[in-house]
């Protein structure tokens, strides 16, 4: 049984906020990338860079991995193509507010460890990220996005990730002024689940059945969200959530396991909970039951747990629950 938990970077001693994060691990080496800055949307705002080498006990000191010099940034998202084809994709701020976004991306060659000069990714303002983009055996990459002025989900269509100032963007799910920040996993053979931060109380829940291409009406889950980032991920054999499980307040994270697609989720357990705000969750999947989280604690700390599937089973406060409400509800 495996938890334990780690600080990514803390800035408590000065005026600062970090938020966002976005882990993943590249050959030997776990990397995470987040925005810090004065204030959300402060043209001071930067990317702040950090790694830590397969069996150390701690990150390294961080570093500032882009910095636009009078225009803020936002949201980074860290995917990968392969061992050494990593991207990062973020939004730039032309003035003081999210809804004035564009989209740009960098790559690394070498697993992280030197990036390209930052491309534009989107030329349509207002289109932000949150989530990694799920790499299709059968059809596109889908990158889950979200409109910021619209308040609604989008899936863009990267048939290659190289070129992506041609690609569509669709997800029509009825959700507009309701729900932002989609997470995409693949389902099945035949279906990929794509699950929403929303303001309504609850999480909501859309279905593509051709690749991504279009999706279902999204819909309320008995899942609670408190108009919180969501992520998901998944594993050969199950589906693994991480969220705030309040309608209301971000004072708990919680995980949760399916082995049915994401219909029920057989085990849950709190990560964390106390006073103060833990949010913006990203998850990563290392093999087939040990998972790496990071998340913010009160925008002073991203912070680092690493947990397996015994840990989440063998302290499961919660009875098996469906992700779709019951009728009666």
């Amino acid at each position: 049984m495996v938890f334990h938990t780690s600080i990514v970077t803390e800035i408590s001693s000065h005026p600062a906020i970090v938020h966002c994060s976005s882990l993943m691990d590249v050959r030997d080496t776990s990397i995470c990338v987040w925005y810090e800055g004065p204030y959300e949307t402060s043209e001071k705002t930067v990317l702040r860079f950090s790694r830590r080498p397969k069996g150390a006990t701690s990150w390294e000191e961080p570093t500032t991995l882009f910095d636009f010099h009078g225009l803020a940034l936002g949201n980074p998202v860290l995917w990968k193509l392969s061992e050494t084809e990593v991207f990062l994709t973020f939004p730039v701020l032309l003035s003081e507010s999210w809804t004035e976004s564009l989209l740009f991306y960098s790559f690394s060659g070498d697993g992280g460890k030197s990036w390209q000069s930052p491309s534009l990714f989107l030329p349509k303002k207002g289109f932000m990220p949150k989530t990694r983009p799920l790499i299709q055996r059968g059809g596109p990459i889908l990158f889950p996005l979200y409109h910021e002025r619209e308040f609604c989900p989008y899936v863009m269509l990267l048939e290659d990730p190289f070129r992506p100032l041609s690609s569509a963007i669709v997800g029509e799910t009825m959700a507009r002024g309701k729900a932002i920040q989609p997470a995409l996993v693949q389902r099945d053979e035949q279906s990929i689940l794509l699950l929403a931060r929303t303001n309504q109380g609850t999480i909501w829940k859309s279905v593509s059945y051709n690749h991504g291409y279009s999706w279902s009406i999204c819909t309320p889950t008995s899942l609670p969200n408190p108009n919180s980032a969501i992520d998901l991920v998944r594993t050969r054999d199950r589906i693994c959530l991480v969220y705030n499980d309040s309608p209301h307040h971000r004072r708990s994270l919680r995980v949760a396991l399916s082995v049915d697609g994401g219909t029920t989720w057989y085990a849950s357990r709190r990560i964390v909970e106390g006073e103060g705000e833990y949010s913006y969750p990203s998850l990563w999947a290392e093999g087939e039951t040990l998972f790496q989280l990071t998340y913010t604690v009160n925008r002073y700390r991203i912070q680092q747990a690493c947990f397996d599937v015994e840990w989440v089973e063998t302290g499961s406060d919660l009875p098996p629950f469906p992700t779709d409400r019951r009728i009666s509800e």
